[in-house]
């Protein structure tokens, strides 16, 4: 578990962390460079769950090798499927990271959710939901692995 306490915010004791895969952590299928070792990192602290439609068909490839909880969700029904997913393990305990539309809700449902920019861009929909903000996603699991920055930028 990762715990913070954000003056002005409240307590943080983050047990699982709810990853994008398409757009957050791989660009067209892919995962981006520096990703697995991060996630490996954060691993040893808190569960890792990526989401993914996949719209590539082919995160089985690149990431279950690694360990992680990969939940694949419908297309038709991705932004539900997620916050439904949030909302079982306990938003209370969750951070979301995401960038796109169908990542709006499990980021609002989240205690923290961070919105990536990334090479695909932002969708604005996710803009309203998320707490903050990074350029990509290995920003956003510094911040993670570096609880002190959330407060650095969350504190009242």
């Amino acid at each position: 578990m990762i715990s913070v306490s954000v003056p002005g915010w409240g307590e943080l004791e983050i047990e699982y962390i709810v990853l994008d895969y398409n757009g957050t952590c791989a660009f067209n299928g892919k995962l981006k460079e520096g990703v697995k070792e991060m996630l490996e990192k954060i691993s040893r602290y808190i569960k890792v769950f990526i989401i993914t439609a996949d719209t590539y068909d082919n995160v089985d490839r690149e990431v279950n090798v690694m360990g992680f909880n990969v939940l694949k969700v419908k297309k038709e029904e991705s932004g539900a499927e997620k916050a439904k997913i949030v909302r079982e393990l306990g938003p209370e305990k969750v951070v979301a990271i995401g960038n796109g539309a169908n990542d709006a809700m499990m980021l609002r449902e989240a205690a923290l959710g961070i919105g990536v920019i990334g090479e695909e861009g932002c969708a604005a929909s996710l803009i309203k939901e998320a707490d903050f903000f990074v350029p990509d996603i290995v920003h956003a699991l510094s911040i993670i692995l570096h609880p002190e920055r959330i407060v650095a930028t969350l504190r009242e």
